[in-house]
């Protein structure tokens, strides 16, 4: 199973730059939406499809956020966590 990525968020801003190799779908999502997405169920996220690199997206909030990347291709990207 694949590692997600996620950052504890004790509060404020947040914020991921996400490296792409190809256009790919990227979703910042908290943990009630992380296990709804595990379970295939309807989910809420921050982000979306990205043609272009580097994606940055922002949220507000304490608790755990969780970082997906689907790129249909298994292929590695990169992202850093800023506040």
């Amino acid at each position: 199973m694949v590692q997600v990525p996620y950052y504890d968020n004790p509060g404020g801003a947040l914020a991921v730059t996400v490296e792409l190799p190809h256009a790919a779908n990227v979703y910042l999502v908290d943990q009630a939406n992380f296990n709804a997405h595990q379970r295939g169920d309807h989910f809420t996220y921050f982000g979306g499809h990205y043609d272009e690199s580097p994606v940055t997206i922002r949220v507000s909030g304490a608790g755990r956020w969780y970082l997906i990347a689907e790129n249909g291709s298994g292929e590695q990207y990169r992202y850093t966590w800023s506040k």
